[in-house]
């Protein structure tokens, strides 16, 4: 009954959210841009590369460098929902009468988190299932044997470190909804989280030897790293978010 509550508040969310034009028009592009941009970079070194050597090497190169951005392109849209959940509702003259509701704390702060949680992780998912089959589908049509892209590797930052960060930049806005005033400035703040990616993006690059090769270790090492700073932010911020949160104080401000 009080997931039924919840989902209800969500739906709400993201049909107000959705009316916005920027944010509209943002989860489009977004959406798109991680795997154009995935499958065209796959696409031009399938189509150019000299022989199935050399394609491996590169690809050994690029996919620790391009799965980290697939994630962080994904995620961007969480932010965009997140920040008109609370403080949208606010420039909008529609907080004050939510947080009169019967609902409860736990509820409410539910759905105003599943309400960007599930189009997030829809978008991420969507995103590297379609990677997957357009890329795996130019290794065949150029005769090279399929790879995965994103690899296993990939795959394990995405699919561990994407949610947690969903999470945790959902938990931030819950956090600040009560400090600032306008959808922009939370954009910046909660989109900082996103920048977790930039981790595995970079750090593999240092250990790049004298022939441009990326040791595997390093890539796992950068994820694992990754996937524990975003387990902690998660785990901090929630917690934060859910005992500071404080009704009374957000009906005050409005």
């Amino acid at each position: 009954m009080a997931l039924n509550k919840s989902m209800i508040v969500a739906r709400t969310d993201l049909s107000m959210a959705m009316k916005v034009s920027y944010v509209k028009y943002g989860l489009i592009f977004t959406a798109a841009i991680g795997p154009i941009m995935a499958i065209g970079t796959v696409g031009l070194l399938v189509f150019t590369a000299a022989n199935a050597t050399d394609l491996l090497v590169i690809m050994q190169m690029v996919s620790p460098l391009m799965s980290p951005m697939l994630g962080l392109v994904a995620i961007i849209p969480a932010s965009l929902i997140a920040a008109n959940a609370l403080v949208g509702e606010r420039e909008q003259n529609t907080l004050e009468p939510l947080l009169c509701t019967p609902l409860t704390d736990r509820e409410l702060l539910t759905g105003k988190v599943l309400s960007s949680f599930i189009p997030s992780i829809v978008l991420l998912l969507g995103s590297i299932v379609i990677t997957e089959i357009a890329t795996i589908a130019m290794f065949l049509i150029a005769g090279y044997p399929p790879m995965l892209f994103p690899d296993i590797t990939g795959l394990v930052l995405l699919l561990t470190a994407g949610p947690l960060v969903i999470l945790a930049m959902n938990s931030v806005m819950i956090l600040i909804s009560g400090r600032v005033s306008r959808v922009y400035e939370a954009y910046q703040v909660s989109g900082a989280s996103v920048m977790i990616f930039m981790i595995p993006m970079l750090l593999p690059l240092v250990s790049l030897d004298s022939g441009g090769a990326i040791d595997p270790a390093a890539i796992w090492f950068s994820d694992i790293i990754t996937i524990l700073i975003a387990s902690v932010l998660f785990i901090v911020t929630w917690a934060l978010a859910f005992s500071k949160f404080n009704r009374d104080r957000m009906v005050s401000l409005v």
